[in-house]
This record gives C-alpha cells, sequence and structure tokens, in this order.
C-alpha cells in the first residue's frame, strides 16, 4: 500500500471544505425544521407529507455530519502522527475531585504527577508561526501606510510651491 505524501496545503484545503460542509450542515437543519412548521397557506401539505420531508431532511443532516465529524477525525489523527498534538488531552489533575483534607495533615497517598500542559494546551502547534504564514494584516498596514505617506508628500508639496 503505497502512503501518499499529503501537505500542509492540502490540509488547509481538506479542512476548508469541512468548514463548507458544516454550513450545508446547518442549512438541511434548518430546512427540516421548517418543515414541521405549517406554511400558513390553507393549502399546506398534511401531517404525513411533512412528517416524510422530515426525515428526508434529518437523515441529510445527520450523513453531513456523520461524514464531517468522520473527516475532522481524520484531520485529528494527521496532527497526532506528526507530533502537534498529543493523543491525551493534558490535564491539571489527573485524580477525580479533590478531597478535602484536615488542616494540618500532609498531601499523602499516591497522587499522579500532573501532565505537563505546553502552549496553552496547544501542544507542539506555533500559534506565531501560523500567523506569521498569513500576511493580511501585513499587507493592509503596508497599504495603510503607504496611503498616509503619499497624503503627507501631497500636503508637503503643495505648501512648498
Amino acid at each position: 500500500m503505497a502512503s501518499e505524501d499529503i501537505t500542509p496545503a492540502d490540509r488547509i484545503r481538506e479542512l476548508n471544505s469541512i468548514n463548507e460542509d458544516l454550513t450545508s450542515v446547518l442549512q438541511h437543519a434548518g430546512e427540516s425544521i421548517k418543515v414541521l412548521s405549517p406554511a400558513g397557506s390553507e393549502d399546506a401539505d398534511s401531517l404525513e407529507v411533512r412528517k416524510a420531508q422530515f426525515d428526508s431532511k434529518a437523515k441529510d443532516v445527520f450523513v453531513a455530519l456523520q461524514s464531517a465529524t468522520a473527516r475532522l477525525r481524520r484531520q485529528a489523527y494527521a496532527l497526532e502522527e506528526a507530533g502537534i498534538i498529543s493523543a491525551q488531552a493534558p490535564t491539571l489533575s489527573s485524580g477525580g475531585p479533590q478531597q478535602p483534607r484536615p488542616q494540618g495533615a500532609a498531601p499523602g497517598g499516591k497522587q499522579a504527577e500532573p501532565e505537563r500542559i505546553t502552549n496553552g494546551g496547544l501542544g507542539n502547534l506555533d500559534v506565531g508561526w501560523l500567523n506569521s504564514r498569513g500576511n493580511k494584516v501585513g499587507a493592509e498596514k503596508e497599504a495603510e501606510l503607504l496611503d498616509e505617506a503619499k497624503d503627507l508628500a501631497q500636503r508637503e508639496l503643495g505648501q512648498t510651491t
């Protein structure tokens, strides 16, 4: 079985596609709810017809939702394999609910060391690196500064002549 190299750009395109699919999930959900409400006119469909339409629309919702969930799960597995996120969610405390101890009692017993949470729970995902790849803010600021410089130059040239 040949393994195909998937680039980060492919991953981003896949996430964008999933994002678009989630809008269709919401659209199908809205349509299914709309089918349940009477249209307000005298010639509205019978209750049985509306129930059948709702069943059809609800199936569309669940199919689209299941597809998006499976695709998101594949993305998460890929992030785990790349070592960007961990398979186990880090926790601040490893035990169950904290038991109150009597005053003066030393913390005893076998209590597991809490896992180290790095980067606010994002693991090795470097948000700064991701942000540096998108140049939209930099380009907008550059255009804004160029406009200000152009206005300043025009004012100065207008005053000196």
